[in-house]
Protein backbone atom coordinates (compact mmCIF):
# COMPACT_ATOMS: atom_id res chain seq x y z
CA UNK A 1 0.00 0.00 0.00
CA UNK A 2 1.93 3.49 -1.14
CA UNK A 3 1.06 6.35 0.74
CA UNK A 4 1.85 9.94 0.46
CA UNK A 5 0.88 12.77 2.29
CA UNK A 6 -1.06 15.71 0.54
CA UNK A 7 -2.88 18.81 0.81
CA UNK A 8 -6.19 20.12 -0.31
CA UNK A 9 -6.44 23.85 -1.21
CA UNK A 10 -9.46 25.79 -2.18
CA UNK A 11 -7.57 27.76 -4.67
CA UNK A 12 -10.45 28.56 -8.11
CA UNK A 13 -9.77 26.41 -10.68
CA UNK A 14 -7.99 23.55 -8.57
CA UNK A 15 -8.32 20.16 -10.16
CA UNK A 16 -8.37 16.84 -8.14
CA UNK A 17 -6.32 13.83 -9.64
CA UNK A 18 -8.97 10.89 -10.68
CA UNK A 19 -9.01 7.67 -8.82
CA UNK A 20 -8.10 5.20 -10.37
CA UNK A 21 -7.61 6.45 -13.99
CA UNK A 22 -11.63 6.73 -13.64
CA UNK A 23 -11.22 10.43 -15.91
CA UNK A 24 -10.88 9.42 -19.42
CA UNK A 25 -14.03 7.73 -21.19
CA UNK A 26 -15.65 7.58 -17.52
CA UNK A 27 -18.59 8.69 -15.79
CA UNK A 28 -17.99 12.08 -14.05
CA UNK A 29 -18.94 11.95 -10.02
CA UNK A 30 -21.44 13.37 -8.78
CA UNK A 31 -20.47 17.55 -6.83
CA UNK A 32 -18.87 16.48 -3.90
CA UNK A 33 -20.78 16.10 -0.45
CA UNK A 34 -19.98 15.04 2.96
CA UNK A 35 -19.58 11.37 4.18
CA UNK A 36 -21.25 8.62 3.43
CA UNK A 37 -22.77 10.03 6.81
CA UNK A 38 -24.90 11.96 4.74
CA UNK A 39 -28.18 10.69 3.42
CA UNK A 40 -29.63 10.20 0.35
CA UNK A 41 -28.37 8.13 -2.83
CA UNK A 42 -26.47 10.76 -4.64
CA UNK A 43 -23.84 10.53 -1.78
CA UNK A 44 -22.99 6.93 -3.30
CA UNK A 45 -21.74 8.92 -6.44
CA UNK A 46 -18.89 11.16 -4.82
CA UNK A 47 -15.58 11.01 -5.45
CA UNK A 48 -15.31 11.69 -1.26
CA UNK A 49 -17.81 8.26 -1.38
CA UNK A 50 -15.83 5.95 -3.43
CA UNK A 51 -12.35 7.05 -1.88
CA UNK A 52 -13.71 6.09 1.77
CA UNK A 53 -15.35 2.85 0.09
CA UNK A 54 -11.72 2.06 -1.36
CA UNK A 55 -10.46 2.72 1.73
CA UNK A 56 -13.07 0.65 3.56
CA UNK A 57 -12.49 -2.78 1.39
CA UNK A 58 -9.27 -2.65 0.36
CA UNK A 59 -7.12 -0.17 3.32
CA UNK A 60 -4.12 -1.52 4.99
CA UNK A 61 -5.46 -2.13 8.76
CA UNK A 62 -2.75 0.07 10.40
CA UNK A 63 -4.07 3.05 8.58
CA UNK A 64 -8.08 2.60 8.84
CA UNK A 65 -7.53 2.33 12.47
CA UNK A 66 -4.12 4.05 13.39
CA UNK A 67 -4.15 3.28 17.24
CA UNK A 68 -2.83 0.67 19.59
CA UNK A 69 -6.77 0.14 20.71
CA UNK A 70 -10.15 0.20 19.07
CA UNK A 71 -12.61 -1.97 17.52
CA UNK A 72 -9.91 -4.08 15.51
CA UNK A 73 -12.85 -7.36 15.52
CA UNK A 74 -14.50 -4.66 12.86
CA UNK A 75 -11.95 -4.56 10.67
CA UNK A 76 -11.70 -6.49 7.04
CA UNK A 77 -15.96 -6.75 7.39
CA UNK A 78 -16.00 -7.12 3.45
CA UNK A 79 -13.50 -10.39 3.55
CA UNK A 80 -15.22 -11.43 6.62
CA UNK A 81 -18.61 -11.47 5.08
CA UNK A 82 -17.20 -13.20 1.87
CA UNK A 83 -16.06 -16.26 4.32
CA UNK A 84 -19.15 -16.10 6.27
CA UNK A 85 -20.88 -17.11 2.56
CA UNK A 86 -17.54 -19.85 1.82
CA UNK A 87 -18.40 -21.50 5.70
CA UNK A 88 -22.19 -21.79 4.59
CA UNK A 89 -21.91 -22.84 1.00
CA UNK A 90 -22.63 -26.30 -0.20
CA UNK A 91 -19.72 -27.53 -2.24
CA UNK A 92 -22.11 -28.51 -4.90
CA UNK A 93 -23.44 -24.89 -5.06
CA UNK A 94 -20.75 -23.15 -5.95
CA UNK A 95 -21.38 -22.50 -9.77
CA UNK A 96 -23.19 -18.92 -9.78
CA UNK A 97 -23.04 -15.93 -7.18
CA UNK A 98 -24.18 -12.45 -6.95
CA UNK A 99 -22.85 -9.97 -4.56
CA UNK A 100 -25.58 -7.32 -4.62
CA UNK A 101 -24.94 -4.44 -3.25
CA UNK A 102 -21.45 -4.60 -4.04
CA UNK A 103 -20.13 -1.62 -3.67
CA UNK A 104 -16.56 -1.26 -5.17
CA UNK A 105 -16.08 -4.99 -5.25
CA UNK A 106 -13.72 -5.94 -2.41
CA UNK A 107 -16.76 -8.65 -1.29
CA UNK A 108 -16.93 -9.71 -4.68
CA UNK A 109 -13.58 -10.50 -5.83
CA UNK A 110 -13.48 -12.24 -1.42
CA UNK A 111 -16.22 -14.76 -3.08
CA UNK A 112 -14.13 -15.53 -6.49
CA UNK A 113 -12.07 -17.80 -4.12
CA UNK A 114 -15.29 -19.89 -3.56
CA UNK A 115 -17.79 -19.79 -6.27
CA UNK A 116 -16.84 -19.57 -9.86
CA UNK A 117 -18.69 -17.06 -11.18
CA UNK A 118 -19.35 -13.98 -9.29
CA UNK A 119 -21.10 -10.78 -10.30
CA UNK A 120 -21.94 -7.83 -8.53
CA UNK A 121 -24.23 -5.40 -8.81
CA UNK A 122 -24.65 -1.92 -7.65
CA UNK A 123 -26.86 1.22 -8.30
CA UNK A 124 -24.14 3.41 -8.00
CA UNK A 125 -22.48 4.42 -11.00
CA UNK A 126 -19.65 5.25 -9.79
CA UNK A 127 -18.75 2.41 -7.49
CA UNK A 128 -19.38 -0.30 -10.61
CA UNK A 129 -16.99 1.89 -12.41
CA UNK A 130 -14.27 1.70 -9.65
CA UNK A 131 -14.84 -1.64 -9.29
CA UNK A 132 -14.31 -2.05 -12.60
CA UNK A 133 -10.88 0.20 -12.47
CA UNK A 134 -9.36 -2.56 -9.82
CA UNK A 135 -10.67 -6.02 -12.22
CA UNK A 136 -8.78 -4.29 -15.22
CA UNK A 137 -5.73 -3.41 -13.17
CA UNK A 138 -5.46 -4.89 -10.05
CA UNK A 139 -4.93 -1.68 -8.03
CA UNK A 140 -6.53 1.70 -7.74
CA UNK A 141 -5.11 5.00 -6.56
CA UNK A 142 -7.15 7.29 -3.96
CA UNK A 143 -6.95 9.45 -1.08
CA UNK A 144 -7.83 9.63 2.25
CA UNK A 145 -8.86 12.03 4.35
CA UNK A 146 -6.62 12.82 7.46
CA UNK A 147 -7.66 16.28 8.90
CA UNK A 148 -9.39 19.21 7.28
CA UNK A 149 -7.78 20.01 3.93
CA UNK A 150 -5.03 17.25 4.67
CA UNK A 151 -5.09 13.71 2.99
CA UNK A 152 -2.80 10.95 2.19
CA UNK A 153 -2.62 9.35 -1.21
CA UNK A 154 -2.71 5.23 -1.24
CA UNK A 155 -3.14 2.49 -3.62
CA UNK A 156 -5.64 -0.01 -3.19
CA UNK A 157 -4.84 -3.48 -3.97
CA UNK A 158 -6.00 -6.92 -4.94
CA UNK A 159 -6.10 -9.28 -1.80
CA UNK A 160 -4.22 -12.58 -2.41
CA UNK A 161 -6.16 -15.48 -3.77
CA UNK A 162 -8.86 -13.42 -5.87
CA UNK A 163 -9.63 -14.69 -9.29
CA UNK A 164 -10.50 -11.66 -11.11
CA UNK A 165 -11.63 -13.73 -14.14
CA UNK A 166 -14.86 -15.28 -12.12
CA UNK A 167 -15.63 -12.06 -11.19
CA UNK A 168 -17.95 -9.40 -13.54
CA UNK A 169 -19.60 -6.12 -12.51
CA UNK A 170 -22.62 -4.73 -13.66
CA UNK A 171 -25.49 -1.33 -12.71
CA UNK A 172 -28.15 -2.44 -11.46
CA UNK A 173 -31.44 -2.25 -9.10
CA UNK A 174 -31.75 -4.71 -6.21
CA UNK A 175 -35.21 -3.89 -6.61
CA UNK A 176 -35.38 -4.77 -10.15
CA UNK A 177 -32.72 -7.27 -11.01
CA UNK A 178 -34.43 -9.02 -13.68
CA UNK A 179 -33.57 -12.30 -15.00
CA UNK A 180 -30.87 -13.71 -13.02
CA UNK A 181 -31.81 -17.05 -13.77
CA UNK A 182 -31.16 -19.80 -10.94
CA UNK A 183 -28.23 -19.12 -8.53
CA UNK A 184 -26.09 -20.89 -5.63
CA UNK A 185 -26.06 -17.56 -3.45
CA UNK A 186 -26.90 -14.25 -3.03
CA UNK A 187 -25.32 -11.79 -0.60
CA UNK A 188 -26.67 -8.27 0.09
CA UNK A 189 -24.14 -6.70 2.23
CA UNK A 190 -25.38 -3.50 4.28
CA UNK A 191 -28.05 -3.35 1.67
CA UNK A 192 -31.64 -4.09 2.48
CA UNK A 193 -31.96 -0.65 4.71
CA UNK A 194 -30.99 1.50 1.44
CA UNK A 195 -33.81 -0.05 -0.75
CA UNK A 196 -36.88 1.70 -1.80
CA UNK A 197 -38.57 -1.63 -2.20
CA UNK A 198 -36.77 -4.02 0.31
CA UNK A 199 -39.43 -6.71 0.26
CA UNK A 200 -39.19 -6.89 -3.77
CA UNK A 201 -35.46 -7.71 -3.22
CA UNK A 202 -36.18 -10.53 -0.59
CA UNK A 203 -38.92 -11.81 -3.31
CA UNK A 204 -36.28 -12.08 -5.84
CA UNK A 205 -34.23 -14.23 -3.77
CA UNK A 206 -36.78 -16.70 -3.27
CA UNK A 207 -37.63 -16.81 -6.98
CA UNK A 208 -33.97 -16.91 -7.52
CA UNK A 209 -31.95 -19.09 -5.22
CA UNK A 210 -32.05 -22.89 -6.15
CA UNK A 211 -32.12 -25.62 -3.78
CA UNK A 212 -29.39 -26.09 -0.96
CA UNK A 213 -27.96 -22.45 -2.31
CA UNK A 214 -27.88 -19.39 0.12
CA UNK A 215 -28.76 -16.35 1.08
CA UNK A 216 -26.41 -14.16 2.95
CA UNK A 217 -28.03 -10.82 4.55
CA UNK A 218 -26.18 -8.52 6.16
CA UNK A 219 -27.80 -5.02 7.56
CA UNK A 220 -27.46 -2.61 10.62
CA UNK A 221 -31.37 -1.96 9.75
CA UNK A 222 -30.53 1.86 10.10
CA UNK A 223 -33.99 2.66 8.48
CA UNK A 224 -34.18 6.19 6.77
CA UNK A 225 -37.01 8.09 4.45
CA UNK A 226 -34.16 9.21 2.46
CA UNK A 227 -33.89 5.92 1.24
CA UNK A 228 -37.32 3.98 2.20
CA UNK A 229 -40.45 4.77 2.60
CA UNK A 230 -41.58 4.44 6.52
CA UNK A 231 -44.50 1.95 5.60
CA UNK A 232 -41.84 -0.43 4.01
CA UNK A 233 -39.38 -0.36 7.00
CA UNK A 234 -38.41 -3.71 8.55
CA UNK A 235 -38.80 -2.64 11.95
CA UNK A 236 -37.75 0.27 13.32
CA UNK A 237 -41.32 1.88 13.42
CA UNK A 238 -44.51 0.52 15.46
CA UNK A 239 -46.58 -2.19 14.09
CA UNK A 240 -50.59 -2.05 13.57
CA UNK A 241 -50.88 -2.63 17.56
CA UNK A 242 -48.84 -0.19 18.27
CA UNK A 243 -45.79 -2.58 18.96
CA UNK A 244 -42.28 -2.18 18.00
CA UNK A 245 -41.81 -4.18 14.82
CA UNK A 246 -38.98 -6.96 15.09
CA UNK A 247 -36.68 -6.48 11.65
CA UNK A 248 -35.56 -10.13 12.01
CA UNK A 249 -38.78 -11.62 12.47
CA UNK A 250 -40.12 -9.47 10.08
CA UNK A 251 -37.45 -10.45 7.26
CA UNK A 252 -38.26 -14.43 8.41
CA UNK A 253 -42.25 -14.52 7.68
CA UNK A 254 -41.05 -12.92 3.70
CA UNK A 255 -38.43 -15.56 3.57
CA UNK A 256 -39.61 -18.88 5.33
CA UNK A 257 -41.13 -21.24 4.34
CA UNK A 258 -38.65 -21.22 1.35
CA UNK A 259 -36.04 -20.62 2.88
CA UNK A 260 -34.25 -22.03 6.69
CA UNK A 261 -32.15 -20.40 8.92
CA UNK A 262 -28.72 -21.58 8.72
CA UNK A 263 -27.00 -18.97 11.31
CA UNK A 264 -27.03 -15.77 12.84
CA UNK A 265 -24.52 -13.50 13.85
CA UNK A 266 -23.85 -9.78 15.17
CA UNK A 267 -21.04 -8.80 12.95
CA UNK A 268 -19.15 -5.34 13.41
CA UNK A 269 -17.49 -3.06 10.31
CA UNK A 270 -15.94 0.11 10.44
CA UNK A 271 -15.63 2.73 8.24
CA UNK A 272 -12.80 5.86 8.16
CA UNK A 273 -14.22 9.11 7.52
CA UNK A 274 -10.50 10.80 8.93
CA UNK A 275 -8.00 10.08 11.37
CA UNK A 276 -10.12 10.88 14.41
CA UNK A 277 -13.61 9.97 12.94
CA UNK A 278 -15.35 6.81 11.91
CA UNK A 279 -18.82 4.89 11.80
CA UNK A 280 -19.11 1.90 13.86
CA UNK A 281 -21.70 -0.15 13.04
CA UNK A 282 -23.04 -3.78 14.05
CA UNK A 283 -24.88 -5.56 11.18
CA UNK A 284 -27.78 -8.40 11.91
CA UNK A 285 -25.85 -11.08 9.79
CA UNK A 286 -28.47 -14.39 8.91
CA UNK A 287 -27.83 -16.68 6.18
CA UNK A 288 -30.43 -18.27 4.85
CA UNK A 289 -30.59 -21.65 3.46
CA UNK A 290 -33.41 -22.43 0.75
CA UNK A 291 -35.94 -25.47 0.82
Amino acid sequence: MMRSVIARGCRKGASRPAVGGLAAGRRAFSNEVRSTAASGSTVYESRRTVEEYLHFHYGPKEHTLPYSFGPTDALDFPERMAAIAAKHSSPDRRELAYDVGCSVGGGTFAMTRTFKKVVGIDFSHAFVEAAQVMKEQGESSYEASEQGVVRSRLTARLKEGVQVDRAEFRQGDACALGDIGQVDCITAVNLLCRLPEPRAFLQKAVDSVRPGGILVLVSPFSWLEEYTPKDKWFGGRLDASGEPLNAHAAVAEVLEPAFSLAARSDEAFLLREHVRKFQWGVSDCTVWRRN
